[in-house]
C-alpha cells in the first residue's frame, strides 16, 4: 500500500532513521494497521529517490523492534506483536466501557443494576486470582518494574520480582521458585533460569520484550550533535539502551550514570547534556532534591526520553491464557 513519507535531505538525522521514525509514527497513529503490507524496498526507495539499501536497513531494524514482520517471498507487514491501537490502553478501555453501558441500557438494564453486575463479576474474578503467586525473573530491576506494571493490570495477583543475580548466587534456586504457580522470564534468560531450577520447567514461561513504538520514534529522531546521558539503576539496563543506540547508528557522545546518585552528582552529570534517556516512571521515582535537578534540566531546554520496554502482545496473551488455566484448576 502507498505510504506518505517525506525525506529531508538537509536534516542531520540519517535517512534510514527518518524512515524508521516516520513508519513507526504512522503505526502509532493508526494510519498503518496490523497486517498492512508495506511497499517493497525497491519501490519505496524509487518513490523517495534514495538507495534501496537504505530502505532495506530501515525495514531490518523495524523488524528487530517488532514493528514489522518481514517474510521472504511475501514482503514486509505491520506486526501484530505490539499493541498498535491508535489510542492508549486507558482511553480504549473507557471507550469499551461506554459502548458496553450503551448496549446494556438498550436492554433496559438500569445504572444501579449495571453497577451491581460489574461489582459482582470483579469480585468473582479477584477471588479467583488472589491466591495465584507469580515470580518474574530478570537481570535488571528496570525490567522487573516493567513486568510489575504490565501484570498489575490483573487485579490482586501476587507478583514477586527476583533479580537473576540473586537467584544464581542464592541457595537452592529450585526450592525458592517451587512455591510459585508460574515463573516468568524473558526469552533471553529462559535457558539460564531453567539451568538453575530444572524443577520449574512446567511452570516457566518465557516472554518476548521489545522497545515501545514511542521509544523508537524518540531515539530515531535524535540529532547527531546532541549530547546524550543515560540515567538508570543498573549497568545491565544501560547496556540494553546502548545496544539500541548502536543498532540505530547513533554515534552521539553518550555518558551514563547508574545507581543511586546524590543531587549534586546528578547536577554535575546533566550539565551540558541535551537529552537524558531514563527508565519509565523515572520522574515519579525521584526524591525531592533529585526532582529539582531534573526540573532545572528541562526548564533550560533539556529533554527526557523514557526508554520503555513492553511485553509483546503475543507473549502477554499466552501469559494470560496460562493464568486463566491455573485459575480454573
Amino acid at each position: 500500500m502507498p505510504i506518505q513519507i517525506k525525506i529531508d535531505p538537509s536534516s542531520e538525522i540519517p535517512v534510514y532513521r527518518q524512515v524508521i521514525e516516520q513508519i513507526t509514527s504512522l503505526v502509532r497513529a493508526g494510519e498503518l494497521k496490523a497486517g498492512d503490507r508495506l511497499p517493497p524496498a525497491r519501490e519505496l526507495a524509487s518513490q523517495l529517490g534514495i538507495a534501496r539499501g537504505t530502505i532495506a536497513k530501515a525495514y531490518e531494524q523495524l523488524a528487530r523492534y517488532s514493528i514489522l514482520d518481514v517474510t521472504p517471498g511475501r514482503g514486509s507487514f505491520v506486526s501484530a506483536r505490539q499493541d498498535v491501537m491508535p489510542t492508549g490502553r486507558r482511553e480504549r478501555a473507557i471507550q469499551l466501557i461506554r459502548e458496553l453501558a450503551d448496549e446494556l441500557e438498550s436492554l433496559r438494564i438500569n445504572s444501579r443494576e449495571i453497577r451491581n453486575m460489574v461489582d459482582l463479576i470483579l469480585l468473582e474474578r479477584e477471588e479467583q486470582l488472589e491466591n495465584l503467586h507469580i515470580a518474574a525473573v530478570d537481570c535488571s530491576p528496570e525490567a522487573l518494574t516493567l513486568f510489575g506494571r504490565q501484570l498489575g493490570l490483573l487485579s490482586r495477583i501476587d507478583i514477586k520480582t527476583i533479580l537473576l543475580d540473586d537467584l544464581s548466587t542464592g541457595t537452592d534456586p529450585d526450592r525458592r521458585l517451587s512455591e510459585f504457580d508460574l515463573v516468568m522470564t524473558t526469552a533471553k534468560h529462559y535457558s539460564e533460569v531453567l539451568g538453575l531450577a530444572k524443577g520449574v520447567r512446567d511452570k516457566l514461561v518465557q516472554v518476548i520484550v521489545s522497545p515501545s513504538q514511542e521509544t523508537i520514534v524518540c531515539l530515531a529522531g535524535l540529532k547527531p550533535l546532541q549530547s546524550l546521558g543515560i540515567v538508570c539503576q543498573s549497568a545491565r539496563f544501560r547496556a540494553i539502551i546502548q545496544g539500541m543506540l548502536d543498532d540505530l547508528g547513533i554515534s552521539n557522545p553518550v555518558a551514563s550514570l547508574t545507581g543511586a546518585p546524590s543531587d549534586e552528582d546528578l547536577r554535575v552529570f546533566v550539565a551540558g547534556k541535551d537529552v537524558l534517556i531514563v527508565p519509565p516512571g523515572f520522574e515519579k521515582s525521584l526524591s525531592r532534591p533529585l526532582a529539582v535537578v531534573i526540573a532545572e534540566f528541562t526548564e533550560r531546554g533539556g529533554r527526557l526520553v523514557a526508554f520503555d520496554y513492553q511485553i509483546e502482545r503475543g507473549s502477554l496473551i499466552y501469559l494470560e491464557e496460562r493464568i486463566r488455566s491455573l485459575k480454573k484448576r
